[in-house]
């Protein structure tokens, strides 16, 4: 086995990655995530190595955390970087490929933290926003950009995103391949984050049960606590390698003449949205929408529930400016994912529309067979 040259008793059981993008608002709350880190550390006892890159001014920096021969956490530097932006993929593959090579352990996975608008696009060459927010123009990378840059790493034990509405239908589909296991909200983050003191032991044991533990920290932390505001939470874990049947079955379903009728006429305002003023909406939900009794919509809702093998959601989805909840959210309409549903006149969101047509699930989902969506498929010229 090649370990990177490392000696085998130096390798650890785990290597943990928390890539953060923090120079915009949530850099407190994103500082105080690594200082929670470090104390959930120390209630586990797995022999691990948490990395955690920082780009949080104009000097990224990369910082190992571990216990020393003590049992003690400490931190020290492995590395500074020039003044840059994270969310460039060959930039983020970089850091990746500087973590995984140098790190080996039998298990591996990363926790991105920072804003994040789902698979939603933003047309520019550098602000393809879908995760992170950078700096004064806000740029971001979108998740085909991502899944390239995870494509430089070891394969993962889970990837997750402590950043609002990563948890669709179409990022889980991205990444397939690249990780086992997938950890979201479909909905927006509390700008404080995950309880990481509590949450990190669970997710250090890198199993199924050890992830959906830690899902179940992250609800109890929210539905426990005293503040009202922040109790309109989310979450879901998928196992992302279930995921070939889900896309299969989706094919035949847009196979159906009166589906591909039945997209054109479709009231998204009906369905159940995560955040208000955002074309995301309960993948489930959207299925449903699309005709219950269809034989098809009853096998891609079985193949859903082998991907989605943890769910929970608190009454409503989202919270205003004014901290007052807003959007209710019940079992009947949460499938635990998100997903892109355009407008009835999809014309009206044509960047959008071209961007959802270069996305694998996309192409292995059979939505080119719709013309309500292949019409924006950037045509082919020699």
């Amino acid at each position: 086995v090649d370990n990177g040259g490392v000696e085998p008793e130096t390798m650890k059981d785990v290597t943990y990655l928390f890539y953060v993008v923090g120079q915009n608002n949530l850099q407190t709350a994103l500082n105080k995530n690594i200082e929670d880190v470090k104390k959930g550390l120390a209630h586990s006892n797995v022999n691990a190595n948490i990395l955690a890159y920082m780009d949080m001014d104009t000097i990224p920096t990369l910082y190992l955390i571990r216990k020393d021969q003590n049992g003690q956490v400490q931190q020290s530097t492995v590395k500074t970087y020039p003044d840059q932006y994270s969310v460039d993929p060959d930039v983020m593959r970089s850091v990746i490929n500087d973590v995984f090579s140098k790190y080996p352990a039998l298990h591996n996975g990363i926790t991105f933290a920072s804003h994040a608008n789902g698979s939603l696009y933003t047309s520019s060459t550098v602000k393809k926003r879908s995760f992170g927010y950078e700096g004064a123009k806000g740029y971001g990378m979108n998740i085909s950009d991502l899944r390239a840059a995870l494509e430089g790493g070891p394969y993962f034990d889970v990837v997750m995103f402590d950043a609002c509405l990563m948890a669709s239908v179409e990022t889980a589909y991205e990444l397939k391949g690249l990780t086992h296991y997938f950890l979201a909200t479909p909905n927006s983050v509390p700008a404080e984050g995950f309880p990481y003191e509590t949450f990190m032991p669970a997710v250090l044991k890198m199993n199924e049960s050890g992830f959906t533990d830690a899902a179940k920290t992250y609800m109890t932390y929210f539905h426990g606590n005293r503040a009202t505001w922040d109790d309109f939470v989310a979450v879901s874990l998928s196992d992302v390698t279930k995921m070939d049947s889900l896309a299969l079955y989706m094919d035949s379903l847009f196979q159906v003449p009166s589906v591909q009728e039945r997209l054109q006429t479709l009231d998204r305002d009906q369905l159940q949205s995560y955040e208000a003023d955002y074309s995301l909406f309960d993948y489930g939900n959207w299925l449903d929408s699309l005709g219950r009794s269809d034989v098809h919509v009853a096998q891609i809702r079985k193949a859903l529930d082998r991907v989605v093998i943890y769910k929970d959601h608190s009454d409503y989805a989202s919270v205003d400016s004014y901290d007052r909840l807003i959007i209710p959210l019940s079992d009947e309409k949460f499938s635990g994912l998100n997903t892109f549903v355009p407008k009835k006149n999809p014309q009206s969101e044509s960047s959008q529309m071209t961007f959802f047509t270069t996305l694998k699930w996309y192409r292995d989902a059979g939505f080119w067979r719709a013309s309500f969506y292949s019409q924006f498929a950037p045509s082919t010229r020699h």
